[in-house]
C-alpha cells in the first residue's frame, strides 16, 4: 500500500518522485514485523530512470528497526530506548505509561533529554547511509528519517498488544493515519538535504 507518493523538482529542474509505502500483507503473516519501503526516482530526460529503495522494517517484538539499502549491510536501531517516552508529534502522553506522581518533571525534562539525543543519533545512522549519488540520496535518507521516527512513534502506540499480528496491523493502520504528514516532512526533509548541496 503506497503511503505517500510525491514528485519534486530540485532547483535546477531535475525531477523525483519519493515514495512512502508499507507491505500490508507481509506486517500480518511475517511474524509481527511491519516492513515499509522509501523509494527515490530521478526522472532522466531521454533516458532510464534512476530509482533507488531502501527497506525499513520495524521488528517490534525484537524492539528494533532495520534499515537495508541494495548490496549494503542492514543498519539496526535499538528502540527500546523511546519506549514509555512523552509523544512528543502532538503533545500527548501515551495513557499506558506508568509514571510516579513525584517524578513527573524531573522524568518528563530526562526523557526530552534523553530523546533528543538519541533522535540526532538516529538522525547522524541515517546521514551515513552510503548512496550511489548525493542528489538522490537526499530523499532517500529524509524518507527513512521519517518512516523510522513515524515507526518508533506507532510502535510506542501500540507496544503492550502482546499478539503479533494484531500489533502490526494496529502499527499499519497508524501509518496510514500519518501518511500525509509523512509524506509533506520528507518532502520538507529533501529540499532542505537540497539546499545543503553543492552539487545540484
Amino acid at each position: 500500500m503506497i503511503l505517500g507518493d510525491r514528485l519534486i523538482t530540485d532547483r535546477d529542474g531535475n525531477r523525483y518522485t519519493l515514495r512512502l509505502s508499507v507491505d500490508v500483507r507481509s506486517a500480518i503473516l511475517n511474524d509481527g514485523n511491519v516492513e515499509t519501503s522509501v523509494t527515490a526516482i530521478r526522472h532522466v530526460d531521454d533516458g532510464d530512470d534512476i530509482e533507488l529503495t531502501a527497506l525499513v522494517r520495524l521488528e517490534s517484538f525484537e524492539r528494533r528497526i532495520a534499515i537495508v539499502l541494495p548490496e549494503q549491510l542492514p543498519i539496526h536501531i535499538d528502540i527500546e530506548y523511546f519506549e514509555g517516552f512523552a509523544e512528543r508529534a502532538g503533545g500527548e502522553v501515551d495513557p499506558l505509561d506508568d509514571i510516579e506522581p513525584g517524578d513527573l518533571v524531573e522524568r518528563a525534562a530526562q526523557d526530552l533529554l534523553d530523546g533528543a539525543g538519541l533522535g540526532e543519533a538516529i538522525e547522524a545512522a541515517i546521514q551515513r547511509m552510503p548512496v550511489p549519488e548525493p542528489a538522490l540520496g537526499c530523499p532517500i535518507k529524509a524518507g527513512v528519517s521519517t518512516t523510522v521516527g513515524q515507526l518508533i512513534h506507532c510502535h510506542n502506540r501500540h507496544r503492550r498488544i502482546e499478539q503479533r499480528s494484531s500489533r502490526a496491523w494496529e502499527i499499519v493502520k497508524c501509518l496510514g493515519v500519518n501518511a500525509p504528514g509523512m509524506t509533506i516532512k520528507a518532502t520538507l526533509r529533501t529540499l532542505r538535504c537540497w539546499l545543503t548541496l553543492d552539487v545540484l
